[in-house]
């Protein structure tokens, strides 16, 4: 068996503990290890994010209303609305139609999450929302690179030189949004893993 996340894990890296926390960590601890989390070092990456983007693993909602997201192409959202209705959800914050019909179209019913979007707001389609995010895009393959290490990613025409916290950071995100905390919480992520 691999690692297993707690409480106290999870509550020394967001610096106090949620009542979202319990019900995370069960479907942390089922569903990670079938992406093949195993390492201390990928489920710092995983869980700093997780921390960022759910506001320390307080919401599974995000707090703007969606409408900036409003006939973002690159998200999918073709209809009035979509922005509001997709707008991030789950402890990635899965945000945009196409997302949540790619996530619809691997549980096997394309529109659950088009009809349901709400639905990425229960503990477990939250954390699993995360890993398939995660295992699409081959986000082991970062965590597990030494941190001094130098990865390329193209990002806006540009192919950039990053580390690995950066290039994972990116890849959740989109952007630079958080990048101080990102790495922070990576590091602290890290420093309560391998304690």
């Amino acid at each position: 068996m691999g690692l297993l996340i707690t409480v106290a894990h999870l509550s020394a890296i967001a610096g106090k503990a949620t009542p979202l926390m319990p019900s995370l960590l069960e479907w942390i601890n089922k569903l990670c290890p079938q992406y093949e989390m195993d390492s201390a070092q990928e489920y710092a990456h995983f869980l700093a994010q997780a921390c960022v983007e759910s506001d320390h693993f307080k919401t599974l909602q995000e707090y703007a209303s969606g409408a900036a997201y409003e006939g973002r192409a690159d998200l999918g959202n073709c209809k009035a609305g979509d922005g509001v209705k997709y707008k991030g959800r789950g402890i990635f914050q899965t945000t945009g139609r196409a997302n949540y019909l790619q996530l619809g179209i691997k549980k096997g019913r394309r529109d659950l999450f088009i009809n349901h979007p709400e639905m990425l707001e229960q503990a477990e389609y939250a954390v699993w929302s995360a890993c398939e995010y995660w295992a699409g895009r081959h986000l082991n393959d970062a965590a597990n690179h030494d941190d001094q290490d130098v990865l390329k990613k193209k990002y806006h025409g540009k192919v950039l030189d990053l580390s690995p916290v950066e290039f994972i950071s990116i890849s959740i995100n989109g952007g630079y949004t958080g990048m101080a905390q990102r790495k922070a919480y990576y590091l602290k992520a890290r420093q309560v893993l391998l304690s």
